[in-house]
C-alpha cells in the first residue's frame, strides 16, 4: 500500500473519531474506555496475525520499547484527549492537537538528531495558519475560566505524549520490525496500563451497553485503532515522524466536515480559504519524497 493511501486512511479515519469519542464520554470512566479500545484492538490484530502465520519473538529491550510506545502513543495521550473533550469542544481539542507536527519535529531533532527540513517547517506554518482560519470562531469563544484552561492543558499534554510515542517508533525501522506486531504490543501495553491505572485510582471497570457507546467503541477499535494506528506507525517507519505528523493538520478539517453534516456547522469564506492553505501546506511539506521509503507491513 502506498504512503499516499496510508496518509489518506489516517486522515479520514482519525478525522471521524473525534465525533465517535464524544459518544464514549459519560457513564464509563475515560481510562476504561481507552483500555477497552486498545485491548480489543490488540486482540483483533493478534488474531489476524495468528491467521496469517503468527510472528516471531522479540527481545526484552524491544518489549520495553513497545511498552514505552504503548504508554505514550496508545495510552496516556488518548486518555488526555478524552478528558479534554469534557471541558472544551472536540473541534478545539483537534485544533490543539495539530501541534503534534511541531513537537514531533522538535523531539526528533533532539532525540534522534534529525535535521529540521525547511519544506516541513514551511508546510507546517501554512497548515497551522489554515487551521487557525478554519477554527477561528471556536477560538474566539474561549473564556479564561478554569474549565477551559483545564481542557487546553489536557490537550497540550496529549500533544507531547503522542509525539514521544511517535518519534520512538522510528527506531523500529532500524531493527527491521514489521508494523503489525509492533502495533499489537503497543496497543496491548497501552490498554493494559490504562486499566491498571484506573484500578489504582480506585475506579472499578464498568461498561455501557447503550447502542451509542457500543457502536462508537466498535468503530474506534476497528477503524480508529486497528486500521488507522497500523497505517500511522507504518508511515512513521517509512517517512519519519515529522512528515507523518502532517496527518494531524489534516484530520481536524475532516472532523469539521463531519460536524457540518451531523452538527450543522456553518462555513465562512475565511474557513474555506483556510482549507485551501492547509492543502497547499500539505503539498509543500510532503514534496517529491512522499513515497520514498517503503517497508513491509506484514506479520
Amino acid at each position: 500500500m502506498s504512503n499516499a493511501t496510508l496518509f489518506c486512511i489516517c486522515s479520514l479515519v482519525w478525522g471521524s473519531t473525534w465525533y465517535a469519542v464524544s459518544w464514549q464520554l459519560g457513564t464509563v470512566d475515560s481510562m476504561w474506555s481507552v483500555a477497552y479500545r486498545f485491548l480489543s484492538g490488540a486482540l483483533l490484530l493478534w488474531l489476524i496475525c495468528r491467521f496469517r502465520g503468527g510472528f516471531s519473538g522479540f527481545t526484552r529491550q524491544q518489549h520495553l520499547r513497545f511498552f514505552f510506545q504503548g504508554t505514550f502513543l496508545c495510552g496516556i495521550s488518548y486518555w488526555l484527549v478524552y478528558e479534554s473533550e469534557k471541558f472544551i469542544s472536540s473541534g478545539l481539542s483537534a485544533l490543539i492537537c495539530t501541534g503534534i507536527l511541531y513537537s514531533n519535529v522538535v523531539i526528533a531533532r533532539f532525540w534522534l538528531g534529525h535535521t529540521v527540513k525547511r519544506s516541513v517547517l514551511v508546510g507546517a506554518a501554512l497548515g497551522s495558519v489554515g487551521v487557525l482560519m478554519v477554527f477561528f470562531p471556536h477560538i474566539t469563544k474561549i473564556d479564561a475560566n478554569p474549565q477551559d484552561l483545564k481542557g487546553l492543558a489536557l490537550a497540550l499534554g496529549a500533544v507531547v505524549m503522542f509525539s514521544l510515542g511517535s518519534v520512538s517508533c522510528e527506531v523500529n525501522e532500524k531493527d527491521g520490525l514489521s508494523v503489525v506486531p509492533v502495533t499489537v504490543f503497543a496497543m496491548f501495553y497501552g490498554g493494559l496500563e490504562m486499566g491498571g491505572l484506573a484500578l489504582l485510582r480506585g475506579v472499578p471497570p464498568t461498561f455501557d451497553f447503550s447502542p451509542g457507546y457500543l457502536v462508537s467503541l466498535v468503530y474506534l477499535v476497528v477503524f480508529g485503532s486497528v486500521v488507522a494506528m497500523t497505517s500511522y506507525i507504518a508511515l512513521i517507519q517509512r517517512m519519519g515522524s515529522d512528515r507523518t505528523a502532517y496527518v494531524d493538520i489534516i484530520y481536524p478539517i475532516i472532523a469539521l466536515l463531519i460536524s457540518t453534516v451531523l452538527e450543522g456547522h456553518q462555513w465562512t469564506p475565511v474557513s474555506v480559504l483556510g482549507v485551501g492553505i492547509i492543502l497547499l501546506g500539505n503539498v509543500l511539506a510532503m514534496g517529491k519524497r512522499f513515497d520514498r521509503r517503503r517497508t513491509e507491513t506484514s506479520c
